[in-house]
């Protein structure tokens, strides 16, 4: 009953969603998955996911295998903390997902366990970062270049609003950091990132992280 609801709710979910069995091979796929990689599900069922999708990390490393390690942990009951991939759309293109699993087993056999992955696509996240870096690094080389004097960061109270974790987040975020990079560099948890973002762009007045960015140049934050 429980795994019946399941697919009910992630049929109607705007988030994309596949299941494995223990061969690896996709036993279920949602309209949201065919939405977001274009893959129809009766092309789907039966095949293995690692030779579908393919997916690499950042460095381009193939992470999608015929024995994937995220699979085999969530079939051993371990924990599997959400991960970013890039994987191939039926265009044969690649869109970046955020991917987390979450193992089904019905009764206590291995044999019938079943990994969901639930993903959904941060492609557009992901080229805002790689757009934010370039702004970055033009700001940097204009900072350095300039005779100007940067003025004090005492002189905003907007700046001084933020929180002790806020201006750690912004400091972050202006040298280059992503929401995962930061996440890990301050021991939290990369929606907490994401609060502590939005919440700077609120207190900063400002729109955008890329603004962001180059406030914190202008007012110092950053080298």
């Amino acid at each position: 009953m429980y795994v019946i609801n399941l697919i009910q709710s992630l049929e109607g979910a705007a988030d994309g969603a596949f299941a494995i069995d223990d061969k690896y091979k996709i036993v279920y796929w949602n309209r949201a998955a065919e939405e977001i990689l274009g893959y129809e599900k009766k092309d789907m069922i039966g095949h293995p996911c690692y030779l579908i999708l393919q997916g690499v990390d950042e460095r381009q490393r193939l992470i999608c295998l015929a024995h994937c390690p995220i699979a085999k942990a969530a079939f051993d009951d371990k924990p599997v903390a959400n991960y970013d991939i890039q994987a191939r759309n039926k265009t044969g293109g690649r869109r970046w997902l955020n991917m987390s699993i979450l193992a089904y087993r019905e009764g206590k056999e291995k044999g019938n366990t079943y990994i969901f992955h639930l993903f959904r696509d941060i492609t557009k996240k992901k080229d805002e970062e790689a757009l934010l870096q370039k702004v970055l690094d033009v700001a940097r080389h204009h900072n350095n270049s300039s005779p100007l004097s940067k003025p004090n960061e005492n002189s905003n109270p907007r700046l001084n609003a933020l929180t002790p974790r806020e201006s750690d987040v912004l400091t972050y975020l202006a040298n280059g950091y992503g929401t995962d990079d930061i996440a890990q560099a301050l021991f939290i948890a990369p929606n907490t990132v994401r609060n502590h973002i939005q919440n700077i762009l609120q207190k900063l007045h400002i729109h955008s992280r890329t603004e962001a960015v180059s406030y914190a140049i202008r007012y110092g934050l950053v080298d």
